[in-house]
This record gives C-alpha cells, sequence and structure tokens, in this order.
C-alpha cells in the first residue's frame, strides 16, 4: 500500500508539473509592449510570441529605434517559472535573452557574449493605433543601437609658455546607417590673448559620404560599407566599447585609440 501510495503521489506530481508548464505556456502567447533600456537610453519594443504544444518559445521581438524597427527572431522554451533563448538577426548575429513572467509582466534580459546589454519590462496589448514605423532599411546590416547618436572626441593641450587649448570634432551615426558631420570647435588661451571658433566640414566624413558609406557593427567591431570601384564593399574599421555614454575606438590597423562621449 505505501509504495501504491507513492508511486501515485509521484504521478499526481507529475501530472500537476505538466499543467504547471502548459498554463505558463500559454500566459507568454500573445502580443506584449514594452521598452528595453541599456547604457544609452530607453527605446519603445514590442514582442509577438507564441509557444508550442513541446513548450518550445518562438516569435519575433521589434525594437524602435529612431522611428526604424529592427527584427530579431526569438527561439527558446518555457519552464514554470521563466522562459530562455536566442534573439536573432537577420545577418545571423545571435543574441541570448532570459524572460520572467509575473503578474502578467515579463522582465526580460538580453545579453551577448554572456554580458548583458539590455533590459526590458513588457505588459500583453495591441500597439497603438497611431503609432508608426518607418520601414526598415534593405541592406539587412545589425547596427548596434548603442551607437545611435552624436559623438564628440575632445583633445586638450598646453605648452610651458602659459599657453593652453583644446579642440573637438562630432560624427553622428543615424539609425539606417547613414552618418552626419557633427561640427567642430577649438579654443586658445594665453597671457595676453584667447579665441575660439566653430566650424564643420569634416573631410573624413565627406570623403566617407561621397562614397556611399554606411556603418554597420559585427561582434564588436564597427564596419563601413563603401563604394570601391562601383563595388561596395565592407571594410572593417576599429574594435569599439562603449561603457556609460563613453566610446572607445580602436583602429584594427595602427592600434590608435580614440574616445568618444555622446552628446
Amino acid at each position: 500500500m505505501k509504495a501504491l501510495r507513492k508511486n501515485t503521489l509521484f504521478f499526481i506530481g507529475i501530472v500537476l508539473l505538466q499543467i504547471n508548464v502548459s498554463l505558463m505556456a500559454q500566459s507568454y502567447n500573445g502580443i506584449w509592449q514594452g521598452q528595453v533600456a541599456g547604457q544609452n537610453g530607453t527605446l519603445n519594443a514590442s514582442m509577438t510570441l507564441q509557444v508550442a504544444s513541446n513548450n518550445q518559445l518562438k516569435g519575433e521581438l521589434k525594437v524602435i529605434n529612431n522611428g526604424v524597427a529592427d527584427n530579431y527572431i526569438v527561439k527558446g522554451a518555457v519552464t514554470p517559472t521563466s522562459a530562455s533563448g536566442t534573439l536573432t538577426y537577420k545577418d545571423n548575429t545571435v543574441f541570448g535573452f532570459k524572460m520572467q513572467l509575473t503578474n502578467d509582466q515579463i522582465q526580460q534580459t538580453i545579453s551577448y557574449n554572456n554580458q548583458v546589454i539590455l533590459q526590458g519590462v513588457f505588459v500583453k496589448g495591441e500597439p497603438a493605433v497611431n503609432q508608426t514605423i518607418t520601414p526598415k532599411p534593405t541592406d539587412n546590416l545589425y547596427r548596434d543601437p548603442n551607437l545611435v547618436g552624436k559623438w564628440t572626441n575632445q583633445e586638450n593641450y598646453s605648452s610651458n609658455g602659459g599657453f593652453y587649448g583644446g579642440s573637438s570634432s562630432s560624427i553622428i551615426l543615424n539609425a539606417d546607417g547613414s552618418i552626419e558631420d557633427g561640427g567642430s570647435s577649438s579654443y586658445v588661451s594665453g597671457p595676453n590673448s584667447s579665441g575660439n571658433s566653430q566650424g564643420g566640414g569634416n573631410q573624413t566624413i565627406a570623403q566617407a559620404k561621397a562614397a556611399g558609406a554606411r556603418w554597420f557593427t559585427k561582434g564588436n567591431i564597427f564596419y563601413w560599407r563603401i563604394n570601391v570601384n562601383g563595388k561596395m564593399t565592407d571594410v572593417p574599421n576599429s574594435k569599439y566599447y562603449i561603457e556609460r555614454g563613453a566610446l572607445l575606438l580602436t583602429d584594427l590597423k595602427t592600434g590608435k585609440k580614440l574616445l568618444y562621449y555622446k552628446k
């Protein structure tokens, strides 16, 4: 009788676990609206999720950056308390995700190379009727959303004669891969004089735009896609690292490092 009772309890436990997983799987199904946040700001996002009978999760994550939609394929699995798996971009860059469903709210973390880069919160609901999304550029290149914006490099100098000064130049990386000249400035000061100037016309940016340059990223490498003799060519430019609004670029050829700050 004791053995029968143990077997019965074990069977009931298995059934309850299966019911629990099934209910949890159904809870993930649907459209979710929310935001994802990283070191450089917060972006609107939505997810469409579906769980198969074997508790395999699939769907799509859409992140909106400056009116442009970046889409990621969701694949994973659900358990009674969480879900985890991968997010794959069209260029086959793969990110990891973890989700926690509590009180009809999904809390999500997104990682790359085992380092969390974004955190999100989602609630179930249809998109707003007046929500407008600009179609994504057709080049299907991944662009790290943390790089989008205006970045400024500044250098300071001084001399034994009491003179000191500095200069700064900025570049604007747009979400569609295009680039803009963010302007430049310089100043100088000494014992008897001082001055400053504002300008633009960055020659490097002008040449890049003339070549139809578009920036994109793969892993932690910053690339240019440019027109070389009538052929579009992908050129790896530098390694990049972002932390607390600072961007460190290391030139792949020379090893020279440049530090930029987001403005």
